[in-house]
């Protein structure tokens, strides 16, 4: 039982630290393209080149986070598996410190 506690919170370090290195190199790139998509937009919108519907942008997006909150449940059955969350989460902290 011992030995397989260690290996799962082994592999759940290893994965952990490869998901959060890469969610770390990720993220910055995807939050810098975002930005500058942003920012293109407003300065198109303020130039009148384009035409943005900024309520409609709003309620869309108030209805992709209700879905989203619907995948909930599905998250927390891949997490039942104690010492492999706790090595995840563990593996994905030091990870995102290291990246």
């Amino acid at each position: 039982m011992t030995e397989f506690i260690l290996k799962s919170v082994g592999m759940g370090l290893l994965i952990g630290f490869i998901l959060g290195f890469l969610f770390k190199k990720v993220s910055k790139i995807a939050i810098f393209l975002i930005a500058v998509l942003l920012i293109g937009l407003v300065l198109l919108g303020q130039n009148e080149i384009i035409n943005i519907g900024w309520l409609t942008l709003k309620e869309q997006s108030n209805v992709l986070m209700e879905q989203a909150g619907q995948y909930r449940g599905s998250v927390n059955m891949i997490f039942r598996n104690v010492p492999f969350a706790i090595g995840i989460i563990m593996g994905a902290l030091f990870g995102l410190k290291k990246g």
